[in-house]
């Protein structure tokens, strides 16, 4: 299964970077990637986590296509690489929704001068971090469509960089930039999976 997680992971990654990068230009003249200086902490370490995680994800599946066999066999591989593809698929519907949902409010990287509008439509109504939840999805969807160490790290990583992106970097830059209307909505929803009812 290795060729079909290399062709999930690629097409995930080209619908939520160079199309919606394409559709961000369209929408606003500019393409919404934010790159430059990251400050040291958790903004340089968050940055570090997802490129990392995401490229071990991606390099599972490819080293076991070049013979580098790091992969083991689910007990039950029909289930596993059942739900694998249903949570690529969904992870990137998931996210690639988010990313729609913002519109020129989108943006990879973060420019703390900016004064971005509060999104809370879509799946914001009910997740803070759509995106990172999409994005460990498809992660994990790669890992049990074709189960590697490489791939499981990758996707543990880039779990952690979202957790530490989105608790120790946009958070609170949300909270300064909208204050009660962002804790408003912060107690209607959940961080990474929708709350409870």
């Amino acid at each position: 299964m290795p060729t079909l997680a290399v062709t999930g992971a690629l097409a995930a990654i080209v619908l939520l970077l160079p199309v919606r990068v394409w559709l961000q230009r369209r929408w606003t003249g500019s393409s919404g990637i934010v790159l430059g200086r990251v400050p040291a902490g958790p903004p340089r370490t968050a940055r570090a986590l997802l490129a990392l995680g995401t490229l071990l994800t991606g390099l599972g599946p490819l080293l076991h296509l070049t013979g580098v066999d790091w992969a083991w066999d689910p007990a039950d591989a029909l289930l596993a690489h059942t739900v694998g593809v249903l949570l690529l698929v969904g992870g990137t519907g998931w996210a690639f929704w988010a990313q729609l949902t913002m519109r020129e409010a989108w943006r990879v990287g973060q420019d703390d001068h900016e004064r971005l509008r509060l999104v809370t439509s879509g799946p914001f109504a009910r997740v803070r971090h759509p995106i990172y939840s999409g994005m460990v999805a498809i992660a994990l969807g790669v890992t049990l469509i074709d189960p590697t160490a490489v791939g499981l790290a990758g996707a543990a990583i880039l779990a952690v960089g979202a957790i530490v992106q989105a608790i120790r970097v946009e958070e609170p830059h949300l909270r300064e930039l909208h204050g009660t209307a962002y804790w408003a909505w912060a107690r209607k929803t959940g961080r990474f999976l929708p709350r409870l009812r």
